[in-house]
């Protein structure tokens, strides 16, 4: 198996929520990962709040720490954001957050922004929810590709969403939406849930698996749970995939103490610099 390396690697600042941003970025460097993804979020950066001034500090921290910015990730799961509601105030505030989101990925200087579904009421046609969010992520990726960026969709498990929970799904919508601004990110925690491999998602989505979610079993840290990681690691190198992987740990298992489960998941992958 060709063996991971760290350019290929990413930290997130999720569990870094207790820790300054300057923190987080220090510590990626530290632990000599080169590659981040951020997580839009209080206290480091919440997206509605947020000013372009601010967002210029943000990027100049990161780029004097030489560290790439791989991909933003707005909260959209904590926060009252979902692009499927069925009320009109909400899905046009949660377009908005989103349109935003897109200007300060680009101010950032990423190429990618990482958007959900959204999700409708489990007691209406699903087919209406999915028109919402369809209609919603077209006007999106329409100011994604204004802006060169593209946008990513992960699928959701079923109790987080009754929209998207499988590969097949996610084909879906790219087909629907057909946009060359759309691709598709797979979260290891939730493709398991779904009862898929990687097998299966590349032979579903091919070149429009842009990026990956590396975790174990309830988003903990590589090596603290029970997901078949390592056989993870075969199925993406047997297709040659050549986009980042980001360690996205969830949860308050590892606020204390964020560098040490990296340090550990970086030992259990065996990965070289």
């Amino acid at each position: 198996m060709r063996k991971l390396d760290l350019s290929q690697l990413a930290g997130m600042n999720e569990h870094f929520r207790r820790h300054s941003f300057e923190f987080f970025l220090d510590s990626m460097v530290r632990l000599g990962l080169k590659n981040i993804e951020l997580w839009a979020a209080s206290p480091h950066l919440y997206m509605e709040a947020v000013t372009f001034s601010e967002v210029k500090k943000i990027r100049k921290e990161i780029e004097k720490r030489q560290l790439q910015l791989i991909c933003v990730t707005p909260e959209q799961c904590i926060y009252p954001i979902n692009i499927a509601a069925k009320e009109h105030s909400v899905r046009n505030r949660s377009i908005n957050y989103f349109i935003k989101s897109l200007e300060v990925t680009k101010e950032l200087g990423a190429s990618m922004l990482q958007i959900v579904p959204g999700k409708g009421y489990y007691d209406e046609p699903v087919e209406e929810a999915w028109k919402r969010a369809r209609d919603a992520i077209e006007t999106i990726v329409k100011k994604a590709q204004e802006l060169d960026i593209t946008v990513v969709l992960e699928a959701l498990e079923l109790k987080e969403s009754n929209l998207i929970h499988h590969s097949t799904d996610l084909k879906r919508m790219l087909t629907e939406v057909d946009s060359a601004h759309l691709q598709a990110v797979i979260d290891t925690a939730s493709m398991a849930a779904a009862g898929e491999t990687f097998e299966q998602c590349f032979r579903e989505l091919g070149k429009d698996l842009r990026h990956i979610h590396f975790v174990d079993s309830g988003h903990l840290a590589p090596g603290d749970g029970n997901l078949p990681l390592i056989q993870y690691l075969q199925e993406i190198s047997d297709h040659d995939y050549q986009g980042f992987l980001t360690v996205e740990l969830v949860g308050s298992r590892y606020i204390a103490d964020p560098i040490k489960p990296l340090e550990n998941a970086l030992a259990y992958l065996g990965v070289r610099d």
